[in-house]
């Protein structure tokens, strides 16, 4: 059984990501009700889980009320990004790494156009 803390950290995961309960069941393939009863008094399966991490959800601060190690060195997977990014940045990144190569080398040439890189200055 798992504990209060569990369910707080799970519902404050959520609220860290800006999702609702009904984006957050979307992603899990659940109902909005059972992203509430998760996050107050029953158990979610793995897969569900699997599905919030891929969000950015940290499985180990919910399961543990520890950060993961890797999320604080900034080595985070696909769906992790520092605080410091929007959620709209986080989908740009998301999409991005979704991209096949040829589609991803359009998309580097069109920012390129748009937001032209600073060259470094060599001493």
């Amino acid at each position: 059984m798992a504990s209060t803390e569990f369910y707080a950290r799970l519902r404050e995961e959520r609220l860290r990501l800006e999702l609702t309960r009904e984006r957050a069941a979307e992603i899990a393939g659940v109902s909005p009700r059972t992203v509430r009863r998760w996050e107050t008094e029953i158990p979610l399966p793995v897969d569900a889980l699997i599905a919030l991490v891929r969000q950015g959800y940290d499985a180990q601060y919910v399961c543990t009320g520890q950060r993961s190690a890797n999320r604080r060195a900034g080595l985070r997977g696909t769906r992790e990004m520092p605080e410091a990014y929007t959620p709209e940045e986080i989908d740009w990144i998301v999409r991005l790494r979704r991209l096949r190569p040829a589609e991803r080398d359009q998309a580097k040439a069109m920012l390129d156009v748009l937001v032209p890189r600073r060259r470094r200055k060599l001493r």
